[in-house]
């Protein structure tokens, strides 16, 4: 269970604040539909629209809540759902190459909260899993990839870029340890917010049913046990894939490297955001919840 949901009180309209709240940050007003997603569907549709009907600090238009006095982001959100579908299509080509590699079982776009929330000038995330023992060698190749088309982002330039910053592998699916400790809103809404573009044996689901998203149960897979002698090969591919990556890394990332939230480094996990905004986000929401009920009492 996050950290972010163990804080949220059980009462419907309190509940429905935190989330109007959280995405208001980043300039996204909601649906109903979408409050009753992010509220991983403990309230029934009808209470939450009756909830919002009967007074909740939001403002309604089009269907869209959103906090009272910030209208303008209607305009925001419908500009953003144009620059995300074109970004979304880019990352969709990109992912039709990926997946030929049969280790990779899992390619969602990332680090969007809510759903089409891309800026025109970003650079596209991604979020890979890998079979086990093939986390380094997927990266290689993907970076790889990107690098010869030209489309790994600069400092410079990010706009349409592609961005291949975090993986983990399908042994290590629950996410719990890379959460912030004092409490996470960002990866809570992160989690919800992933756009699924190719999933391979049903990960996804078992994905959410590990970070806690989905109550159905999934048979533990092997993943130990003997290696088959075709394997050999690419074992040794992902120890050479691994040596050369440390070799080449950055200095800042490897002074972060576990070191920083936002780089971290194992054979199960290849997180690499020198930027990690989390605690500033966190920081911020925990002050705007404050000072909404703080004029509420």
């Amino acid at each position: 269970m996050s950290n972010y949901e163990l804080e949220t009180k059980n009462n419907i309209k309190e509940a429905i604040i935190r989330v109007i709240v959280f995405f208001d940050l980043f300039d996204y007003p909601l649906t109903a539909n979408e409050l009753w997603n992010y509220l991983d569907k403990k309230y029934s549709l009808l209470e939450i629209v009756n909830a919002l009907e009967s007074g909740t600090k939001t403002e309604q238009k089009n269907g869209l809540y959103f906090l009272a006095g910030r209208e303008e982001i209607l305009i925001t959100r419908q500009k953003r759902h144009n620059y995300s579908i074109r970004k979304i299509k880019i990352a969709n080509r990109f992912s039709h190459f990926f997946r030929l590699l049969p280790f990779i079982k899992l390619i969602a776009v990332a680090n969007s909260i809510g759903q089409y929330n891309l800026r025109d000038g970003s650079d596209i995330d991604f979020f890979i899993i890998t079979s086990p023992r093939r986390i380094w060698l997927a990266r290689f190749i993907c970076a790889g990839m990107a690098k010869i088309l030209n489309r790994r982002p600069t400092d410079t330039n990010k706009r349409d870029k592609i961005c291949l910053s975090f993986y983990i592998t399908e042994e290590n699916l629950n996410l719990d340890e890379l959460q912030l400790s004092a409490g996470d809103p960002y990866f809570f809404f992160w989690l919800r917010s992933l756009v699924l573009l190719y999933n391979k044996d049903n990960l996804y689901e078992k994905f959410l049913a590990a970070n806690k998203l989905s109550a159905a149960y999934f048979p533990e897979r092997s993943i130990g046990g003997p290696e088959k002698p075709a394997n050999l090969i690419l074992n040794s591919l992902e120890s050479l894939a691994k040596k050369i990556q440390l070799i080449i890394m950055s200095p800042a990332l490897k002074k972060a490297m576990n070191v920083s939230a936002g780089v971290v480094v194992n054979d199960k996990i290849l997180k690499f955001y020198l930027q990690d905004n989390r605690q500033l986000f966190a920081e911020k929401y925990g002050n705007k919840i404050r000072q909404i009920f703080t004029e509420s009492n």
